[in-house]
């Protein structure tokens, strides 16, 4: 899998390096809308949830909220992630934590239940479809309405 935008390798695996939005891009290309990363109140997220199923036409997984689980003694050791949902195929629900009610989140974890796979390429392009159709369903973001500023990009001299 390749980045549409520059041709960088992409491994699934490594999500974190991912953009999924439509398509799958590298994070050096792309980043997620800002309003897929805020954190919601669980019933909107719901509300999300049962439109993106209903018109992806797959059943309703249950969603659940849990208190994160407790970190281990050597976790300060491991190059350790932060949880924010975990996708349960066997009984078809997604448990999130409290860090992880977002948009994105939620598009993450159902592509999992809808594919029945982990990090693979059709995970990844599922994610992005799903993505997509949350983008397409937000109203226009006033916030950003005509900036197009990039930080990272150095002055021209």
């Amino acid at each position: 899998m390749e980045c549409p935008q520059c041709g960088k390798t992409l491994d699934p695996a490594c999500h974190g390096d991912l953009v999924c939005d439509g398509r799958v891009f590298c994070d050096r290309c792309r980043r997620y809308d800002r309003r897929l990363l805020e954190t919601l109140p669980l019933e909107e997220i719901t509300g999300w949830h049962r439109r993106l199923c209903h018109d992806f036409n797959c059943s309703p997984p249950a969603l659940a909220l849990e208190d994160p689980p407790p970190a281990g003694p050597f976790d300060f050791l491991d190059d350790k992630k932060y949880l924010m949902a975990e996708a349960d195929h066997r009984e078809g629900v997604i448990v999130f934590y409290p860090s992880g009610l977002r948009l994105a989140t939620l598009c993450h974890e159902l592509a999992h239940l809808m594919t029945g796979q982990d990090h693979t390429e059709t995970w990844a392009r599922t994610f992005a479809r799903l993505v997509s159709w949350v983008k397409s369903q937000l109203p226009p973001d006033h916030f950003i309405a005509g900036m197009r500023v990039n930080l990272l990009k150095r002055p021209e001299d």
